[in-house]
């Protein structure tokens, strides 16, 4: 059980930066609305960023909440940081806005489901 357990673990881990590396792939390139199609941007920032605020949890569900949403957060900002710096992208505090959003939302699923899990247990 604890080889399946560490297993599931070690998939966790490597989904979520395979995500981090997709949404750095998405954040710097020069047409992303060709290759994912063109929909409402905050509403695609902030579903994404509620994947990974739950994906977080799954990886790295030891550690605090605050250090999962600071990972997060600095990540997001960090990407809107290049893409300011890229003369095809633009800095967007929006952007930002609907990432923490979705980061907060994405830690209290997370959490919730946590909660169901543990009084199924009881």
């Amino acid at each position: 059980m604890k080889i399946c357990l560490r297993t599931w673990r070690m998939l966790c881990v490597a989904q979520f930066f395979v995500m981090l590396v997709s949404y750095i792939g998405f954040g710097v390139a020069k047409n992303p609305g060709a290759a994912i199609g063109d929909y409402n941007d905050l509403l695609m920032h902030f579903s994404g960023y509620v994947a990974a605020g739950v994906s977080i949890g799954f990886a790295f569900g030891k550690r605090s909440s605050l250090w999962r949403f600071m990972v997060l957060f600095l990540f997001s900002t960090a990407i809107e940081c290049i893409q300011y710096t890229l003369p095809w992208r633009s800095f967007d505090v929006r952007d930002i806005a609907a990432n923490t959003a979705g980061i907060l939302l994405g830690l209290l699923v997370w959490w919730l489901a946590g909660l169901v899990v543990s009084r199924l247990e009881k």
